[in-house]
């Protein structure tokens, strides 16, 4: 009784296939990406502004799958460090523990957008990308992770 449904569910599933690969080959998608990275966020002290910028990043405007990019809540997993805002002094031994936590090699994009907590040029901080000051918006945090990507050197 379900062999006769099983065969067209299979011939009309076949066909559908076929058609996927075919138009595939005409749009010529090429794969601009090595690999995917994921990307573990800290908020050591923002003023929520920067986190309603990834979030926004990970809404489906963006996509950021389709690049594969993709965000982890585990620093022991991530190939890339978003650090949101100045370190209060609270958040200084967390963040670095975040920092001796990422796997080499690794990379940090700093992001600060308010004058309150403690200067990163008192800090240490290995393989940083890139440092965005001021109003950043979710385009600069874009283009710094798509460049880490690609390899190019952004400072």
């Amino acid at each position: 009784m379900f062999w006769p449904i099983y065969g067209l569910t299979k011939k009309y599933t076949e066909k559908n296939l076929n058609i996927a690969k075919l138009n595939l080959k005409q749009i010529n998608i090429k794969n601009i990406f090595k690999r995917s990275i994921h990307i573990f966020c800290i908020d050591v002290g923002n003023d929520n502004a920067l986190n309603f910028e990834i979030f926004a990043l990970m809404s489906p405007k963006y996509n950021l799958h389709r690049f594969g990019i993709f965000f982890t809540q585990n620093p022991r997993e991530a190939d890339l460090l978003i650090i949101l805002g100045k370190p209060t002094e609270k958040m200084v031994p967390l963040m670095l523990e975040a920092i001796n936590q990422m796997p080499e090699p690794f990379g940090v994009l700093l992001t600060e957008n308010n004058d309150l907590g403690i200067n990163f040029e008192n800090f240490d901080i290995p393989n940083v990308i890139g440092h965005i000051k001021g109003d950043v918006s979710r385009n600069d945090i874009l283009s710094y992770i798509l460049a880490f990507m690609k390899g190019d050197e952004r400072k």
